[in-house]
């Protein structure tokens, strides 16, 4: 229902108006970046239309038709997104194959990532994609007369993983589909569809969700903190995947703050027998985690060299790591900016590579001893 997506107000009156006036095109390019909420528009829109009860601007969520869609069971509205062949299937895999899976994942989260969906597929080492039968499959569902409502739905999440065979197989039904048959093509990289479909479509671009109703989702959906939504919320830049990533891994994320911390201020110190606990404590706590706190020490350098700048608007800290960063920011200059992102960057390589860990950490601290003080060169 329109209620529960997260901003985009002025899009959800949009669709509304176009659907209670009967002017809802038969093709609509849904547009918008990983956790802006276009997948869940497009549901909320499909259930608005066959919706007979609508009322206050929203589906009823009660009548039959709500009920069925809600558990993705309406036999009107489809569902069509990238698919992988399963191990020791002959035929070319479509999205029924994997029905069961996608309602679980779907219904857990409406806004759900490519990533997160291959991965509950058990699939997450392959390439998805959607396919030539799943366009064949596609026509001959359209073809016959809807079963309850009096509409037709067809949502095709993420079309620029169609190959082009697929696609111009498509192009007639987009086109000139059945009398009240409606698509909703839901896309992250619009620019990537071939530009038939593209003419043949009207498009509506979201934008990435405002800060502020962010903010208030995390607090009412998770109880989440004022402070701490309020900074998830501007680090998200938008996308409420991100934001909910920042919720879940605080803990994560302390823990590599308290790690960076303590690199910087040893390095600093020249505290090499401390250093050297430091790098065995790092080198027990796995290789994933080990590459992560490296990505996470180039984004704190990063947003450091930044804040040399004077434009906060521009930083993406929260509220520990701007207090921080308020003083060790003077130690991450154009002298030697460039020098720690290149040790870290190696570091993480040679993690990835499997090079004895506690040698790598030790080694990294003992070359920001130079780096360091160079900033005031």
């Amino acid at each position: 229902m329109f209620d529960n997506i997260i901003g985009q107000k002025e899009y959800i009156a949009s669709l509304r108006t176009a659907i209670d006036n009967n002017r809802l095109p038969h093709a609509l390019l849904i547009s918008g970046n990983e956790g802006s909420g276009s997948l869940a528009l497009a549901y909320a829109a499909a259930q608005y239309l066959i919706c007979p009860h609508r009322h206050d601007g929203d589906a009823c969520g009660q009548c039959p038709q709500c009920l069925q869609l809600g558990k993705l069971q309406h036999p009107d509205v489809h569902f069509v997104f990238p698919v992988v062949r399963k191990k020791n299937q002959k035929e070319a895999p479509i999205s029924l194959d994997y029905m069961s899976e996608w309602r679980n994942a779907f219904l857990n989260n409406h806004y759900l990532t490519l990533n997160e969906w291959t991965t509950t597929s058990g699939e997450e080492n392959k390439q998805a994609g959607i396919f030539v039968a799943e366009a064949n499959n596609i026509i001959k569902t359209l073809s016959v007369k809807p079963f309850e409502s009096d509409y037709r739905v067809m949502i095709i999440w993420l079309p620029e993983k169609m190959n082009e065979e697929t696609a111009n197989k498509l192009l007639k039904i987009i086109e000139e589909p059945n009398d009240m048959t409606h698509f909703f093509l839901v896309s992250q990289e619009p620019e990537r569809i071939i530009g038939t479909i593209q003419s043949r479509v009207q498009r509506i671009n979201l934008p990435p969700i405002a800060d502020v109703d962010i903010q208030q989702a995390l607090v009412s959906r998770f109880d989440c903190p004022q402070d701490k939504a309020i900074d998830y919320a501007r680090m998200s830049h938008g996308s409420y995947v991100e934001a909910l990533k920042l919720l879940n891994d605080d803990e994560e994320r302390s823990f590599y703050f308290t790690k960076f911390c303590e690199m910087m201020r040893l390095s600093y110190a020249k505290k090499l027998f401390d250093m050297k606990e430091w790098s065995e404590e790092l080198s027990g706590i796995g290789r994933e985690r080990q590459k992560a706190y490296l990505q996470y020490a180039q984004q704190m350098i990063r947003e450091n060299f930044i804040m040399n700048f004077n434009t906060p608007s521009l930083n993406y800290l929260n509220e520990n790591e701007r207090t921080f960063s308020s003083r060790f920011h003077a130690f991450v200059n154009h002298n030697n900016v460039a020098g720690i992102m290149d040790e870290l960057a190696l570091a993480e390589k040679d993690i990835m590579q499997n090079v004895n860990a506690k040698m790598v950490f030790f080694d990294l601290s003992l070359k920001l001893i130079m780096l360091l003080k160079s900033a005031n060169k």
